[in-house]
């Protein structure tokens, strides 16, 4: 620095208002730090949020990718044949509908996180349901029901189901909804997949809901985590700020010593030119401008520099007019500057400090800073020029601005927070600060929670896992999220959610910041959850997943020796399904919760609420099946005398709602010995000893045996078999000529399907047909059965019109009859395809059959008769058939069963019968057929009686197509060579 001469007087030099030029320079490096810190701070939070978004993607794509596996699961379950097959709203939970779904409904209750199951099919451009999983009978707040008709549309349009049925041209492929989506019945995400037939041909696809509210909240917690991860580096980045701001301070400090110093030295007469050639490179490199006023002629004149800050170019030096000047000055400002100018002229001796906002050339407005004090004074002391710097703050301005509104905002978010944040000492653990969503669950006020610390509202018990995370906090900079609990004023308890971070304040004291969450809802949610995943909600029963659980402890303690024996009972009700249907789902709802009472009333004190593991559970399975598992047998007798109290126990009538109802049970019972059993095994024995039970003739129990499993072994082997053999060789057809007894020839000729089985030989169609009809083959069977018959027909008649049969007959099944129209659209366009008239077709019916639905029955009946099409009454006298009956179905044949014509030779009273029958017959305007003829004397009796046709082994067995033609003759020669007489066909003369 340049000192002064001696006879310059320092002092009246020296810069007025230090206090001012301080404030200015810290002003000015808590603006740059400041800037410096938010622009980091900016990258963080992009580098942050970058990875928030790379693990939300990541938790999204994992999601996708289980919700596809579950979707092709479940594609796999569903019959492709019983999936094309349903199309009737009235097929809604039928027994072809319930075998359908109930391998859908085993999938659902095994997991949890799956809500609803169903299966959709294309009708053209319109997707309908066909399958639905859902608990029949349930309906949401605005009363719709949860479970889906059959062939009800689908009116959803999401891509992943059309991806799945290939709407759109491509190849059906699975797929997963892009988004969860809510509705009344909670929020979802649904996984497809289709559904291919033997010939992979896509017949629907599936449609798997599953719980999102798990996804939602891990998402949620990458968020959280990502918002928890910035709390570090904003420690970091505000203390680099702090000491950058120090650093340049410092810096600044350094150049108002420099700036002191030109200005003593500017005063100096001998290096007057040269001080000021030292100042004029000062602001021309800090672009400080310079102004002076001319207070006698009202003018000011500026520099280069000030006039570059207005955007007025190097050139415009010139003085102007002060009121010119003022003018461009803001409206809100002007005053201010103005009556800063006068108090300058008024007190020399004091500085001038103003800013102010100027218009700029461009037309925006700039922040300017203006500092000054009279330059020039007359003798008598009036003031005639004042002078200083300007210099532009703009940039300042804003930041400050930004920073005063960052400010505002924090605080804001600070007090407005829902979760309670608390600032603390980490030394004392005393409370600093506190936000109101803190106070409110303790029960505090601000003033008393200030003056307590953290272990004044922590039970005792706490303290280890307290100390632990401290010293967590000391290593790492941070603690948590971890749960304790906190003490209200009222002494009461409450759970909390704590995480925090340590920092250091500016006084160089270490406090911890601590968000504080209130989880006292969400325990309470966790724990009604817990419960509601261990209890039936209709009975209050152990449900399916925890009574599974309990069974699973008993298996192992078995093979671990702790347990000698263990009893699994099977229970369904005989009834419940007719109290649905008549007195409605609330009764039904009654009468399994006062079944749930008396089961538990019937077991010992511990069986009624599953309390100790080891104890007797009742448990519910769903609809109207229950199990009951026995820890505390003594011997394997002890369990059917358990049965037998059950069945006492459950035997009583009901009161529903004043009406009373009986419901017996069928009672299934599997024991299991050490280590021969797992859970699952116990429950499917049990369930086919129930079957056993309900075949036994209902309200009984009985004990799983190994033959039973057998029976089912072959039952799923030929079921399986039988729908890889359909439209092959294995299934053949033969056909047993049906004889008019006047003239001897054949009329026409039954269908009978065979099966001989690679492995298995001959399968008897006595038990392959019932198999069919329970799994639903029977539709593919019975189509195939027509398609060949009519083939047949159609070759004989263009090989030998002459003695070909005049028309053929084709079993109709029950799942058949229920087609209704596509039964009518199959039959005609099988007819048209082989070019036969409808009349070349007759259809057999049982009136078992029929019974099961008489009115559609017989609309369907009508509408074939319209069509030209023979009815044929299959297997007559073998049930409850009345004149009625005969009289108002639209029969062209009656069947006489085989039973009664087996006796007709020998029993006067079946003689009178069938003479009764077939005079009835023939008086209705129908053909009477006897089945089962075997000699010639029954033979000659059907004659004597007016039967019209008949069919049996007398005059052929079922014989392949080609030897059909010739078969009567074939076997009238076998019969005159067993008896050495000329061969009559009837086997008498007329």
């Amino acid at each position: 620095m340049i000192e002064p001469p001696n006879d310059v007087d320092v002092a009246t030099h020296e810069e007025a208002s230090p206090e001012q030029g301080w404030a200015q320079l810290r002003l000015r490096a808590r603006w740059e730090a400041t800037l410096l810190s938010l622009a980091t701070v900016a990258v963080v939070l992009i580098a942050v949020l970058g990875v928030a978004a790379s693990a939300s993607r990541s938790v999204h794509k994992n999601f996708e990718h289980h919700l596809e596996s579950l979707a092709r699961e479940a594609a796999q379950l569903v019959d492709p044949g019983m999936q094309q097959s349903l199309r009737n709203p009235a097929q809604l939970n039928g027994p072809q509908y319930l075998a359908a779904v109930a391998p859908l409904r085993r999938f659902k209750a095994a997991l949890a996180e799956v809500r609803y199951v169903y299966t959709v099919s294309l009708d053209g451009p319109q997707v309908r349901f066909v399958l639905d999983a859902a608990t029949p009978g349930v309906r949401n707040a605005q009363g719709v029901p949860e479970q889906s008709g059959v062939w009800e549309p689908y009116t959803g349009a999401d891509p992943a189901m059309q991806g799945a049925l290939g709407m759109e041209g491509d190849v059906p492929h699975p797929g997963v909804t892009e988004q969860p989506y809510s509705d009344s019945w909670g929020t979802f995400m649904t996984g497809w997949a289709p559904i291919y037939d033997a010939q992979q041909r896509t017949v629907g696809a599936v449609g798997v809901d599953v719980d999102a509210s798990l996804y939602l909240q891990r998402l949620s917690d990458v968020r959280l985590w990502a918002l928890l991860g910035m709390l570090p580096a904003v420690v970091l980045i505000g203390a680099f700020g702090m000491a950058f701001y120090r650093v340049r301070l410092k810096a600044h400090s350094a150049a108002v010593e420099t700036m002191q110093a030109a200005e003593i030295a500017a005063w100096s007469a001998r290096r007057l030119g040269e001080e000021r050639q030292r100042l004029a490179a000062l602001l021309e490199a800090t672009n400080v401008g310079t102004w002076s006023i001319d207070l006698e002629h009202g003018t000011i004149a500026h520099d280069e520099r000030c006039a570059g800050l207005l955007g007025e170019g190097t050139g415009a030096v010139d003085d102007l007019p002060l009121a010119a000047w003022l003018a461009r000055i803001h409206d809100e400002d002007r005053d201010a500057v103005a009556a800063a100018i006068d108090e300058a002229r008024r007190q020399p001796e004091a500085h001038m400090v103003r800013e102010f906002r100027m218009q700029h050339a461009d037309g925006h407005w700039i922040w300017l800073m203006a500092r000054g004090r009279v330059l020039e004074q007359d003798s008598s002391g009036r003031c005639l020029r004042l002078g200083g710097i300007q210099v532009d703050n703009t940039a300042r301005k804003a930041a400050e601005l930004a920073m005063a509104d960052s400010e505002t905002q924090l605080r804001a978010l600070f007090e407005l927070s829902p979760v309670g944040i608390g600032l603390n000492d980490l030394k004392t653990g005393r409370f600093l600060r506190v936000n109101d969503a803190l106070l409110h669950p303790t029960g505090y006020s601000r003033e008393e929670l200030l003056q307590m610390s953290y272990w004044d509202i922590t039970p005792p018990e706490f303290s280890g896992s307290e100390q632990a995370q401290l010293e967590s906090m000391r290593t790492g900079g941070r603690y948590g999220p971890y749960e304790k609990e906190y003490l209200r004023k009222d002494g009461t308890r409450f759970p909390v959610l704590l995480s925090g971070v340590c920092l250091v304040d500016a006084s160089g004291k270490e406090v911890i910041w601590s968000i504080v969450q209130d989880i006292s809802s969400r325990k309470a949610m966790e724990t009604a959850l817990e419960q509601a995943a261990r209890r039936d909600k209709l009975t209050g029963l152990a449900n399916r997943a925890w009574f599974m659980e309990r069974l699973q402890g008993a298996v192992g303690r078995m093979r671990s020796g702790r347990q000698e024996h263990i009893a699994l009972l099977y229970l369904d009700f005989d009834r419940f399904k007719v109290v649905n249907d008549t007195l409605g789902h609330g009764a039904g709802d009654e009468l399994l919760r006062q079944i749930a009472k008396r089961l538990t009333a019937a077991l010992r004190a511990g069986a009624a609420r599953g309390g100790d593991e080891a104890a007797n559970i009742v448990g519910r399975f769903g609809g109207d099946e229950f199990l009951v598992l026995i820890n505390d047998l003594a011997d394997r007798k002890a369990v059917a005398r358990i049965a037998e109290r059950l069945l006492n126990a459950l035997s009583p009538a009901y009161s529903l709602f004043g009406t009373e109802v009986f419901s017996t049970a069928s009672i299934g019972i599997a024991c299991s010995e050490l280590g021969t059993e797992s859970a699952d095994d116990l429950v499917r024995n049990a369930d086919l000893a129930m079957y056993e039970a309900k075949r036994a003739g209902r309200a009984c129990s009985v004990e799983y045996s190994e033959e039973m499993h057998t029976r089912l072994m072959r039952h799923v082997s030929i079921e399986t078999a039988l729908r890889r053999a359909i439209g092959t060789r294995e299934l053949s057809l033969v056909y047993q000529p049906i004889v008019a007894l006047d003239t001897g020839h054949m009329a026409s000729c039954e269908a009978l399907v065979r099966w001989q089985h690679p492995v298995m030989g001959t399968v008897s169609p006595a038990e392959f047909i019932p198999i069919a009809e329970d799994s639903g083959l029977v539709v593919a069977l019975g189509q195939w059965v027509l398609d060949q018959s009519c083939a047949q027909l159609a070759q004989w008649r263009s090989a030998d019109p002459a003695r070909a049969p005049g028309y053929v007959s084709v079993n109709l099944s029950r799942a058949e009859l229920a087609l209704g129209d596509r039964l009518l659209e199959r039959i005609r366009t099988t007819l048209e395809a082989h070019s036969l008239p409808a009349e070349c077709l007759q259809l057999e019916v049982t009136e078992r059959e029929v019974m099961r639905n008489p009115d559609e029955a017989l609309a369907l009946m009508k509408h074939l008769q319209a069509l030209g099409v023979r009815l044929a009454m299959d297997d007559f006298g073998t049930g409850t058939s009345s004149l009625a009956f005969l009289r108002d179905y639209p029969f062209n044949t009656i069947k006489i069963d085989r039973t009664f014509v087996k006796d007709v030779e020998d029993n006067s009273d079946v003689l009178a019968v069938i003479h009764a029958t077939v005079t009835l017959v023939e008086n209705l305007g129908m053909a009477s057929v006897a089945e089962g003829v075997e000699s010639a004397g029954q033979l000659a009796v059907l004659q004597s009686l007016g039967c019209r046709y008949a069919q049996g082994f007398y005059f052929s067995r079922p014989v392949v197509p080609g030897k059909l033609l010739g078969a009567l003759e074939a076997q009238a020669r076998a019969r005159s060579t067993a008896t050495g007489a000329q061969p009559a066909l009837l086997g008498h003369t007329a």
